[in-house]
């Protein structure tokens, strides 16, 4: 299996725990977020954003990437967008949850969704949580050493979603966007197992994802 190269992207939001860079992984701070990377003595690759919530001067060492306010990507997903220019395809992301800004929490969401579209691999970090996609070419999803999950349906309707190895099992189920009932899950057995035969899941634990 190929080993792709990983960006960790550091948001304006809230970090709660030690960011970890793998060896070899590119780390792109979107604006603000810059200042999760001074806090724990991270030296980025590049700083990237409209730099209207960082106003302080950068070093002369960190490569900025500045672009003007009035545009339609967020910061976080020109941090990306750079990432894929450096040719990394998996981005772990940190800050994108917490802070003041409710709305761009939900962007980054999306921007999972984003990614997937154009052949990138993401995932959301909050402190013990993960938060990434799972559809049917990605084949069984297996958790290990989590406790929660969650799956929600971030298409109209994710068909045929099977859960085994959980308290609330389920079999050739229907989960709908309107309604959360895949909240709250259990894992009972090593490793739980999740598989759907169309749409996207949006997969919240309380631990790294398995495969």
């Amino acid at each position: 299996m190929t080993t792709l190269r990983t960006a960790i992207i550091l948001a304006g939001g809230e970090v709660r725990e030690e960011i970890q860079v793998p060896p070899g992984a590119a780390v792109i701070c979107a604006d603000c977020g810059y200042r999760h990377a001074l806090a724990q003595g991270i030296v980025p690759d590049a700083v990237v954003g409209d730099l209207d919530s960082w106003t302080q001067p950068l070093p002369a060492h960190v490569t900025v990437l500045q672009h003007p306010p009035e545009k339609d990507d967020t910061d976080t997903w020109l941090a990306i967008l750079h990432g894929r220019e450096l040719g990394c395809r998996h981005f772990v992301i940190y800050g994108a949850f917490g802070g003041a800004r409710i709305d761009h929490a939900v962007a980054n969401v999306q921007l999972l969704r984003r990614m997937a579209e154009t052949g990138l691999h993401g995932e959301l970090v909050y402190g013990e949580q993960r938060v990434f996609l799972w559809t049917p070419g990605d084949g069984v999803l297996r958790l290990r050493d989590c406790g929660m999950f969650s799956l929600f349906s971030l298409t109209e309707t994710c068909t045929g979603v099977s859960v085994r190895g959980a308290k609330y099992p389920l079999k050739n189920a229907m989960l709908r966007q309107s309604y959360p009932i895949g909240v709250s899950n259990e894992r009972t057995e090593d490793p739980a197992e999740i598989t759907l035969q169309s749409g996207v899941l949006l997969v919240v634990t309380d631990a790294q994802k398995s495969g």
